[in-house]
């Protein structure tokens, strides 16, 4: 998983929406692949509102309760249409340009810092969107989140993610249809990824797409039951996790 950022230097995505929030509406981060080619990142889909948001976004927000944990949450978008629902949400991200973007559009709850680093239990709901799972890294990665996050979940509490199945992007060898594709054997899924915003270079780091029925078998093997709620044509998808034991809530 991605480390703290402590330094602009360090930082484009938040040294980026700092610059659009301040009126540069062009900004954008360019960013890069190992396997797969990537649009920029542009402000103006950072910001977005709720009405901008795909059906995926909406529907994962329409499952939050209680109280919620926005992972990576960025702009804060999310976090903020929640708080705008009077839900008690706290915004957690590794910028620390970002912090100060949610800070002066008034995300209340911030915190600075890597999922690993929580300890304190009691989330009714984990929120991870944009490809949400990704910041697991790996499928290494990915068990160890999912042990991690276990004890901070309140009972019947329940992770909403959403994550992409590359695999509709690929022909029957797994090998990309387009992009730079890699050589190693490693899981499909697994990319690593560098931005960088005008001078500004972050450093890289991996990035986890899985496919549902991996995610499906990590998470029973957490004790986890993962249920898929929504797919979309692109193999983008949305599941909801929690244990099994709560089944009914």
């Amino acid at each position: 998983m991605q480390k703290i950022i402590t330094t602009p230097q360090k930082d484009p995505l938040g040294e980026m929406l700092k610059d659009y929030l301040a009126g540069n509406t062009g900004a954008e981060v360019q960013v890069k692949s190992s396997c797969i080619d990537m649009p920029p990142m542009t402000g103006a889909v950072m910001f977005r509102s709720f009405d901008k948001m795909n059906r995926i976004e909406q529907g994962a927000l329409g499952l939050c309760r209680g109280h919620i944990l926005d992972l990576g949450a960025g702009s804060g978008c999310h976090a903020l249409y929640l708080q705008e629902q009077g839900m008690g949400v706290t915004a957690l991200d590794i910028s620390p340009g970002c912090m100060e973007v949610m800070k002066k559009r008034g995300v209340r709850n911030r915190v600075h810092g890597s999922i690993l680093d929580l300890r304190n239990p009691g989330y009714d709901t984990l929120l991870m969107l944009m490809n949400g799972i990704g910041i697991c890294g790996t499928l290494e990665g990915l068990h160890l989140f999912l042990d991690h996050v276990k004890p901070l979940l309140a009972r019947g509490g329940r992770i909403i993610a959403d994550s992409t199945d590359l695999s509709v992007f690929m022909d029957e060898n797994r090998r990309p249809v387009s992009g730079p594709g890699r050589e190693d054997a490693s899981y499909f899924g697994e990319v690593d990824f560098s931005m960088t915003y005008k001078e500004i270079k972050g450093d890289s780091f991996d990035w986890l797409y899985v496919d549902y029925y991996t995610l499906e078998y990590v998470s029973a093997c957490h004790g986890l039951l993962c249920e898929r709620i929504m797919v979309d044509e692109e193999g983008r998808y949305l599941v909801r996790i929690r244990a099994e034991r709560s089944r009914g809530y």
